[in-house]
């Protein structure tokens, strides 16, 4: 009876070790990204109430406007590759709390010169928009089973994206 229960454990010892030493997968929301940039500085501001203007200055997407990002480049930007450094480091930018409302600085021209669009088997989940220049960053996300946030602390990535 003590070799049985022994062996019992022994083998209960083992499955905990072997499960426990696998490489842990993360779990994303996503399958794909792409990455635009634009030197909105650099142009002529749009005018407002406007597809150009809601893409650079609102903080997030309705559902309707999700045809906007089907095409950034319309609006001035340009899609980078994502370097294997920032592609690693995306998951760090989302948590699953609530980080709370966000008050921009007013003196700040608060225009959103990155964005990162997310997608599932082709259909756009989520649209990450930076301004780093504001220190300010907002994700819109259009998965109604999953809470998704970007973190407060966004602004440490910005040297990922100069890259």
């Amino acid at each position: 009876m003590k070799k049985s229960y022994r062996l019992a454990n022994l083998i209960i010892i083992l499955l905990i070790i072997l499960t426990g030493c696998g490489e842990k997968k993360k779990h994303t929301f996503y399958d794909e990204v792409a990455y635009y940039h634009s030197d909105y500085y650099k142009i002529p501001g749009p005018p407002e109430n406007t597809a150009r203007y809601e893409v650079y200055y609102f903080n997030f997407v309705k559902e309707k406007n999700k045809i906007n990002y089907e095409n950034l480049s319309q609006f001035g930007f340009v899609k980078n590759e994502i370097n294997s450094e920032l592609s690693i480091q995306i998951e760090n930018f989302f948590t699953d709390h609530n980080p709370g409302e966000y008050f921009a600085d007013p003196r700040c021209l608060n225009c959103y010169q990155d964005i990162m669009l997310f997608y599932k088997n082709k259909k756009l989940i989520g649209v990450a928009k930076f301004d780093f220049k504001c220190d300010k960053y907002y994700y819109t996300n259009f998965l109604s089973n999953k809470k998704i946030y970007l973190k407060r602390d966004c602004g440490k990535y910005q040297n990922l994206f100069n890259n």
